[in-house]
């Protein structure tokens, strides 16, 4: 009985230890989400800005302004339209080159595949800024830095700088698929066309859902993009939120911009987490 008793208070030991550790991590949380997020809370639903001494005062003034107001029709959501359309392109053709890359990583060699790994990797260790810059100094070297083109370019931008967060979701989830289940079901007689469809691509779910989720809600926030290969002339979502907080006052309406961002990448994290309960996508 004895034994019994401590076998079952050593895990809990071990839960304990691990719980004071992640104190830090809780903290830093605390002061740098919870905190920012409930304060976003109190702009958007007040007329109070922590920028002036204003008013104190419960309102829905903010959300009738970014909603009903003839701002809503002529910036709002002209530029909520035009983040869903470029988002969605970004998120379609980096997963149209994303998926046979990782497919095809999977039958590699490990040294081929840690030399593509490194090439996904090494842009990423690069100034964002910089990358945003030597993309628009090549479209004006080929002749496409004009504003017909600004949408054009600011896709294929956005898709060089997303295009490994769709890449290594989907490839670490192809990696871990067993080899015997695929010859399963070549003894169940199904052709290499059936058992992609029927059996890798299925499995390989939670990392395109993880992917999507990673490329998608980051190019719909995205303004440096926009901002340099335009010259602030392509307005979108997140340069509502840039606008309104980088000078004095506006951080009300600020607020709301940046409370619908959060709505979206909330649901998002809960579709990954239903889809991968274990975090195995996450990267």
């Amino acid at each position: 009985m004895t034994n019994n008793n401590y076998v079952e208070a050593k895990p809990k030991k071990k839960l304990k230890k691990l719980g004071i550790l992640s104190t830090p991590y809780l903290v830093w949380n605390f002061f740098l989400i919870i905190i920012p997020s409930l304060i976003l809370i109190v702009m958007a639903f007040t007329t109070y800005d922590f920028s002036s001494n204003s008013e104190f005062k419960i309102s829905l003034s903010n959300w009738s302004y970014v909603f009903g107001s003839s701002y809503a029709k002529t910036v709002f959501w002209p530029a909520m339209g035009r983040s869903f359309l470029i988002s969605f392109l970004v998120t379609v053709i980096c997963f149209l080159f994303a998926y046979p890359t990782a497919y095809f990583m999977r039958f590699l060699n490990n040294k081929v595949r840690g030399i593509i790994m490194l090439l996904l990797v090494l842009p990423l260790w690069s100034n964002q800024v910089l990358r945003i810059v030597s993309w628009k100094t090549i479209f004006e070297i080929i002749g496409l830095n004009e504003s017909g083109f600004y949408q054009f370019n600011i896709v294929i931008a956005m898709i060089s700088m997303y295009l490994p967060y769709m890449i290594l979701p989907i490839y670490s989830v192809l990696e871990k698929i067993d080899d015997k289940v695929i010859e399963a079901s070549y003894d169940l007689g199904a052709n290499k066309f059936e058992t992609f469809f029927k059996v890798t691509f299925p499995l390989s779910i939670s990392g395109i859902i993880s992917g999507i989720i990673m490329v998608f809600l980051p190019s719909l926030t995205q303004f440096e993009v926009s901002d340099a290969i335009s010259d602030r002339t392509i307005v979108m979502l997140g340069n509502l939120i840039y606008k309104r907080f980088k000078g004095t006052g506006g951080f009300n309406v600020g607020s709301v911009f940046s409370l619908i961002t959060i709505i979206f990448t909330v649901m998002g994290f809960i579709l990954v987490m239903r889809v991968d309960k274990e975090g195995e996508t996450l990267i």
